[in-house]
């Protein structure tokens, strides 16, 4: 994925965005917000992939939710984000897509290594490599200041991702209604 121009078509407004980077791409898969019915073009806009297809975003997993729902295929971000906002829990079933294994989330490895239960620019998509070095012990409080922060700011962003996609279907809803755009 060295110098590669992407263009992202989401599938829950259909609106494009672009031309992102390569690190702007990963960046944006870090933190959850490609979705697995996204669409992806890295030849100017001429073919479109859904985003699992595109290897570099390692969307390898599917999420079996409490009530037998498949979520995904996703990635560890995207894993790590619902885990940070309670939507499951280390208990939940995790299917890989590449060997059809299946094991709870606490079981692998990528959950052991990372701090439970925070997602943070240490544990993105873009750091799957999971370094064993540990951050410098510090000062305590501000750490942990840091991670309740960390959380509530991921917790707004799911709000007004909720919101975002809300206003989107009402704006449609709007539009088809009376046949023009609203005030």
């Amino acid at each position: 994925m060295s110098h590669t121009t992407w263009h992202l078509i989401k599938a829950a407004t259909n609106e494009e965005y672009g031309p992102l980077s390569n690190d702007g791409l990963l960046g944006l898969a870090s933190e959850a917000k490609i979705s697995s019915m996204d669409k992806l073009s890295n030849d100017g806009r001429q073919t479109w992939r859904r985003a699992p297809m595109v290897r570099e975003l390692k969307m390898d997993w599917l999420i079996q939710m409490p009530d037998l729902y498949l979520y995904g295929p996703t990635n560890v971000s995207t894993i790590q984000e619902f885990l940070a906002t309670g939507e499951i829990d280390e208990s939940v079933t995790l299917i890989n897509c590449v060997d059809g294994t299946e094991a709870h989330l606490r079981d692998l490895p990528f959950f052991q290594a990372s701090p439970h239960q925070v997602r943070s620019a240490s544990t993105t998509h873009v750091g799957t490599q999971w370094p064993d070095q540990h951050k410098g012990s510090g000062d305590a409080l501000l750490q942990q200041r840091v991670k309740l922060l960390e959380r509530q700011v991921m917790e707004y962003q799911h709000s007004l991702d909720e919101w975002k996609r809300a206003h989107g279907i009402l704006r449609q809803q709007f539009i088809e209604a009376t046949g023009r755009e609203p005030l």
